[in-house]
């Protein structure tokens, strides 16, 4: 599935809380290509963990894989991102139960 893992975007705008303010407005920050490319190792790494996972056919961890394939889906060109999403879910799941 690597198509799923492929970026869309190389820069992101989001709001988040300045730290260092007192009033906590918003800031935009911008990710910039510099902190794409120090992440590509990462991405290279997850990447190949998330194929390996995705590509097995045990019929007794479809479940698995399709709640992944969803975190992939939701985090495009952010394999880190999916990994990372996916086993919080995990974790909270596995609390719960």
């Amino acid at each position: 599935m690597p198509n799923l893992l492929m970026s869309t975007t190389s820069l992101k705008t989001t709001t988040r809380q300045s730290k260092s303010s007192r009033d906590s407005r918003p800031q935009e920050y911008r990710r910039t290509p510099e902190v794409d490319s120090d992440l590509g190792p990462l991405r290279l790494q997850v990447s190949a963990i998330l194929d390996a996972i995705l590509s097995d056919t045990k019929p007794e961890e479809a479940e698995v894989r399709e709640k992944l394939r969803w975190h992939v889906a939701n985090n495009p060109g952010q394999p880190e991102k999916a990994l990372l999403s996916h086993l919080l879910s995990v974790s909270v799941e596995q609390e719960a139960g």
